[in-house]
């Protein structure tokens, strides 16, 4: 017995329905993850911008900090505890308010780091690394946004960029050659460029690889991240130290 035309079309109908509330459903779903993302990483850049304001203009607060090496040193560890926490524990960024908590204490203690290196720099040499980085930020964004390349394919290239650039720091430790750090520096700013694009992708969605929409803590510090180490890729290749 054949179908009937008219009820395979009422199907057919009823399916593509389904099909479209469904789209609308996840384009809701990601449009609400990707504002809660952008307003997470305001928050995180103004906490730094507030460290920065008194590296900058607070002579008690830079004395503090140019005097306590020891400060930095165990801000640095709590937040890269904070940043590979996910690699033991890859659910614990999901978990409300556990990741609010992490996401809080990981922010001060790169920030006041962040603030320890912007001390020793010229008042306008900083804001003009923050203005540069606010460029580039929303040019590789919109790039990120509008361009039709899928760079999300390229997370293992970056990954190992990556690690060449944290070998490379580290090789500056023993070897003080000018021109060896400026090449590092370079790298790092083209490679953090990249990791913005890479991240919006991911966090826009749409492409072969994205953010869960439970993980918008960890898509926000991915971010945050990439803008802060460009910011001071700019600033070391620009900046102008304290006498």
């Amino acid at each position: 017995m054949e179908n009937d035309p008219e009820v395979n079309e009422l199907l057919l109908s009823k399916d593509a329905n389904e099909q479209i509330e469904s789209q609308k459903i996840e384009d809701s779903l990601r449009s609400s993850f990707i504002t809660k993302v952008y307003l997470i990483l305001l928050f995180q850049l103004s906490i730094t911008s507030i460290f920065i304001f008194l590296s900058l203009f607070s002579p008690l607060y830079i004395t503090i900090v140019q005097n306590s090496i020891f400060l930095y040193y165990f801000f640095f560890i709590v937040a890269f505890t904070c940043v590979f926490i996910p690699i033991c524990y890859p659910n614990l960024y999901q978990k409300v308010p556990t990741n609010y908590i992490l996401l809080i204490i990981f922010t001060i203690s790169f920030s006041y780091d962040v603030s320890y290196i912007t001390s020793f720099y010229t008042a306008n040499s900083v804001l003009f690394a923050v203005f540069l980085t606010f460029v580039m930020v929303v040019t590789l964004t919109l790039y990120a946004k509008y361009t039709t390349k899928d760079f999300t394919i390229y997370g293992g290239v970056f990954y190992v960029l990556l690690n060449c650039l944290i070998f490379g720091s580290l090789l500056l430790i023993f070897i003080d050659v000018p021109i060896f750090n400026f090449i590092i520096t370079v790298c790092s700013m083209i490679c953090f460029s990249g990791y913005i694009i890479y991240d919006t992708q991911l966090i826009l969605g749409k492409r072969s690889r994205e953010f869960s929409i439970d993980d918008y803590i960890l898509a926000a510090m991915n971010l945050y991240l990439d803008i802060i180490n460009l910011f001071l890729d700019i600033l070391r290749i620009f900046g102008s130290r304290n006498n």
